[in-house]
Order: C-alpha cells, then sequence, then structure tokens
C-alpha cells in the first residue's frame, strides 16, 4: 500500500503545480477579463514572491517582521547600481543583489532572532528604518537620496531585452519555482520542525533541538525571496524609488499575508494579487476614498474571517462535505491549533525513532 500513496501523493503535487503553472503563464491573459492589463501581471507576480517568502517566515515560525523591506530594497538598490555602473545584464546584478542580501540576513538574524514577539518586530523595524535613513543620507551618493536611483539601462537576459512578456516570463519562472520550493520545505522534516517551534519551542529546546539554527534558517531563506522580488521589480521598472526601504512597504506585505491567510503559502499571494488589483483598477471605479474601502475590508477580514481568503475557501468546501472544518491558520481556533500540535509532534517523535 505504501507505493501507491507515494504514487498518489506525488500525482496530486505534481497536479496541483501544473495548475498552479497554467494560472500563472496565463495571468496576461485572465487578468484582461476582469478590467486589468498586462502589465499589472508582472507587479503582481513579484509582489506575490515577496509575500511567498514572508509566510515562510511569519506562517512558518510566528516570527512577524516588520523590517523585511529592507531586503527588499536593499536587493533593488545593488541589482540598479550594478545595472547603471557595471553590466546591462540581469544575471550579474541578480546574483550581487542575493549575495549582498544573504549577508545583510545573516548579519541582522544573528542579532535580532534572539528575541521574539514584539521585541523582535520592533528590532526588525528598527533596523529596516536605520537602512532607509541611511539610504537617504549616508548612502545618498549612491541611492540618490529622495529622488531615488534612475537609469537608463535596459536590462537584457542573454541578449533578450527584459520589457514586456519576457519580463513576465523571468517573474513567472521564479514564482514557479519559488512556490514549488516552499511547499517542498512545508512537507519536509524542516517543514515540521518550524511549525513545532512555532506552537511550542521551549519543549522542543528541552529536547535537544538547536531552535535558533531552524529559526535562521527560515529567517535567511525569506530574506532571499524578499531579495530575488527586489531584484526583479528593478528589471520590471529600471528606477529604485526609497520607498522599497520604507517601513510601509514592509506594511502592505503584512496586510497581503492577513487578508490572504498566513500559512498557507497560497494565501498571502492571493492576498498580493488583491492588494495589487485593488489599488490599480478598483482605484479608477471608486476614486480617492479606496483606501478607505479597503481599510474596511481588511477590518472585516480580521474579524469575521481571521484565516483569510484561504480560511474563506475551507469553510465553503466544509459547508458542502468536501473538507474538514479545521483551520491550521487561524489564531483563534483552539480545536485546530491542539489538533496541529498533537500532530506535528507525533511526527517528530516518529522522525526520531527512525533514526
Amino acid at each position: 500500500m505504501m507505493p501507491s500513496t507515494r504514487t498518489f501523493t506525488f500525482g496530486r503535487e505534481a497536479m496541483l503545480m501544473v495548475v498552479f503553472g497554467a494560472l500563472v503563464l496565463g495571468m496576461p491573459q485572465w487578468l484582461t477579463w476582469i478590467g486589468g492589463y498586462e502589465a499589472l501581471a508582472t507587479k503582481v507576480l513579484i509582489w506575490a514572491l515577496f509575500a511567498l517568502g514572508f509566510d515562510i517566515l511569519l506562517g512558518f515560525t510566528a516570527y512577524l517582521s516588520f523590517g523585511h523591506a529592507a531586503f527588499f530594497g536593499t536587493s533593488a538598490y545593488v541589482t540598479g547600481l550594478m545595472l547603471k555602473h557595471v553590466s546591462a545584464s540581469v544575471i550579474p546584478a541578480m546574483l550581487a543583489a542575493v549575495t549582498v542580501n544573504l549577508a545583510l540576513a545573516l548579519l541582522l538574524g544573528a542579532l535580532i532572532l534572539r528575541r521574539s514577539g514584539i521585541y523582535f518586530s520592533i528590532l526588525s523595524l528598527a533596523f529596516a528604518e536605520m537602512l532607509h535613513a541611511a539610504g537617504l543620507s549616508i548612502f545618498a551618493k549612491w541611492t540618490g537620496g529622495d529622488n531615488g536611483l534612475t537609469m537608463d539601462t535596459k536590462p537584457v537576459l542573454l541578449g533578450i531585452p527584459m520589457e514586456g512578456r519576457p519580463v513576465f516570463f523571468l517573474c513567472a519562472v521564479f514564482v514557479i519555482l519559488g512556490f514549488a520550493v516552499a511547499r517542498q520545505i512545508k512537507r519536509s522534516p524542516m517543514g515540521l520542525m518550524l511549525q513545532a517551534i512555532k506552537e511550542n519551542p521551549t519543549r522542543l529546546e528541552y529536547s535537544g533541538v538547536n531552535v535558533m539554527a531552524y529559526k535562521f534558517a527560515a529567517y535567511v531563506i525569506s530574506a532571499v525571496y524578499a531579495g530575488v522580488a527586489g531584484s526583479l521589480m528593478v528589471i520590471y521598472e529600471p528606477y529604485v524609488a526609497t520607498k522599497f526601504l520604507h517601513w510601509s512597504t514592509s506594511g502592505e506585505l503584512v496586510v497581503m499575508s492577513v487578508i490572504g491567510g498566513v500559512n498557507t503559502l497560497l494565501g498571502p499571494m492571493l492576498g498580493a494579487g488583491f492588494m495589487l488589483y485593488f489599488e490599480n483598477v478598483v482605484q479608477s471605479v471608486i476614486g480617492e476614498q479606496w483606501k478607505l474601502v479597503l481599510g474596511l475590508i481588511f477590518v472585516c477580514i480580521v474579524i469575521f474571517l481571521p484565516g483569510g481568503f484561504m480560511d474563506l475557501w475551507r469553510r465553503l468546501r466544509a459547508l458542502l462535505g468536501r473538507a474538514k472544518s479545521r483551520r491550521d491558520n487561524v489564531p483563534d481556533a483552539p480545536g485546530s491549533i491542539q489538533e496541529a500540535r498533537e500532530a506535528n509532534y507525533a511526527a517528530l517523535a516518529n522522525m526520531e525513532e527512525a533514526s
């Protein structure tokens, strides 16, 4: 029976990736059917990748960072400087951006991951704002200060100009690969450890698990996702705004994740799409009051649908009798959390016995 179970699992995962890939690659087409436009599809994918990486940190470990703009903005600036002063090729620019971003994540992670809860959130915000202030003052010669970093360079990839559809397909490849990697992380022993850390890190420490190492890994992986997204944003639009380092960028990311549903991977990506669609399409219909309407929607979701859009999907399936009413990503659903905790501890116990 075990081989058939594995085959079924692999087939289901493959089908999910095929459907996901088809939706991503077809976005320029179906987005126009609901009033959007092709260029918006690329921006949605970039923010979706950003939100996907953020969910690896927030959803898996419950560490809420208000400073992820530091990675997004730093990577954007490094990419812009490379494209402007070194080469128009996106490959060395992205490699340099990810390398610098990785070093920044290692440094910040070593400093702030020793704290948790509100202290971690405030420290992440503080360091991000320090970088933002440095970009406007100390490094203004390279960042352009308040005016941002402008460039006349047109990015190219293997001789192909990166504008229009080529940029979209580049972003689509990263999103599909990023989603596949995130899925594997969540289903791996590391993912189980991160979920267990989220529930009870003290118990794991007493059992001999290096909790800090797992938290550090999740933080660095999340930062790499943010760095790739920041680099793609500059390739999509050859301009680096100082807002990329501002706390409001981190705030938008948190709102996207909550609207879509944390700890679901798909949820934050849906939240990113919803936010950008609302900002760029719905705004033209309802006018200047769009932020007020969006705020009301956010409040209603937090109060009545705390698990976001993915929780709504689960509720609908439960009403139709096609799924259990279990809601792992809803913090105020005690039964769900208890079930998830017991399942995680059972899986970890089986891993220890097998080893």
